[in-house]
């Protein structure tokens, strides 16, 4: 890492930090050490590696740590809440993980200056790499995708709790964040997007919503609003991709595109397929009904449906069952089937997590000992 041999101790210290696998982090070289000088002044770093991940630490108890005063600490932490780069709540301070979290949490509320764009710029060259390929050996389906409704609506008896209609009748709060942080990043490095803007950015639910507009990052909606909303995503062919939980779990709703969602490239080119849960339904073809006349290539944001020599080629591995292909498809080559596989969704995120636990250690082992 001789480019970045100008790197404070504590920068690099913090960097080892940000690259464990348990926070599926990616191996620590130059493009990490990189971002987080970018993220952390060495004060800044020196004092961040006396916090947790997730589970905030009381003021007091960081200053001992640190072997410093509250005084001489806080308004140090003040800063970094201030920037995004920890996370600030009642119970005290804590750093997130580099994506997901810190990456939404820094960009969600819109800001726009030179500091992020740089920012944007050196976490999509990082992601770029491809390090989330050390977690894809193991299926760990921590996401599900909800299709669109129109696709699935003749069996909306076996699919209710699939339908983003049942997460917007259930819960009495949402709201939309200010901005997609992915389009927003792709934007910033000069990358627009092909299917939607910045400003479509993902839909929350639950206690997810309350604190949108205090802090910035959004605002409340009503029923209605949100269902015109959800109307208009699925109009420019997106993607809805959320937490693998039921609709009474608090939630939040990413609209994906191909061009731009981190999350996609991952299953696209790094084997983030199996961080996906089973979908209910799969697109099955009818390839003596098929025109070849492409427009399901243009909506699929999986690359399941290609033209190879003008002729229709389906590759169902690939597909994730969002339903978007049959709506634009006249000549009714394609339908929906019951995927055997599919399981329902865990009850909330804490059973989630207890469910992937095993499968995530087990997945950082490996990522630890694999080159």
């Amino acid at each position: 890492m001789r480019a970045v041999l100008n790197a404070h101790p504590a920068q690099l210290k913090l960097a080892k930090l940000f690259s464990s696998v348990i926070l599926l982090g990616p191996e620590l070289d130059e493009k990490v050490v990189r971002l987080i000088m970018h993220l952390f002044t060495p004060e800044e770093a020196e004092l961040a590696q006396h916090l947790p991940f997730y589970y905030p630490r009381s003021l007091e108890k960081i200053a001992r740590k640190a072997g410093l005063s509250k005084e001489q600490i806080e308004p140090l932490l003040k800063e970094m809440s201030a920037k995004r780069t920890i996370l600030e709540t009642s119970k005290g301070y804590s750093l997130l993980p580099l994506i997901p979290g810190m990456f939404e949490r820094i960009l969600m509320n819109g800001s726009d200056s030179p500091w992020h764009q740089e920012y944007a710029r050196l976490l999509v060259d990082l992601y770029g790499t491809g390090f989330v390929r050390r977690y894809t050996r193991q299926k760990l389906p921590a996401v599900r995708n909800i299709p669109l409704q129109k696709a699935v609506e003749s069996k909306s008896q076996v699919v209710d709790e699939d339908l983003i209609s049942e997460l917007i009748e259930y819960h009495q709060e949402m709201g939309i964040i200010n901005v997609c942080q992915c389009r927003q990043s792709m934007h910033f490095i000069g990358k627009e997007c092909k299917r939607a803007s910045p400003e479509d950015g993902c839909l929350v639910f639950g206690s997810f919503a309350r604190s949108l507009a205090k802090d910035g990052n959004g605002r409340i909606v009503s029923k209605e609003e949100m269902r015109e909303v959800v109307r208009e995503r699925w109009e420019k062919k997106l993607v809805f991709l959320t937490g693998n939980v039921s609709v009474e779990s608090p939630n939040a709703i990413c609209t994906c595109c191909d061009c731009c969602c981190h999350f996609l490239e991952a299953v696209n080119h790094y084997g983030g397929k199996s961080l996906l849960a089973d979908a209910h339904f799969l697109v099955e073809l009818d390839a003596e009904a098929c025109d070849n006349c492409g427009k399901c290539v243009k909506v699929c944001n999986t690359y399941a449906h290609q033209l190879e020599n003008k002729k229709h080629t389906y590759y169902p591995e690939r597909c994730i069952g969002c339903g978007a292909c049959l709506l634009v498809c006249k000549s009714q080559a394609l339908k929906m089937v019951e995927n055997p596989a599919y399981q329902s969704p865990t009850k909330d995120f804490k059973s989630l997590g207890l469910k992937l636990l095993p499968g995530a250690i087990f997945s950082g082992i490996k990522a630890r000992f694999s080159k």
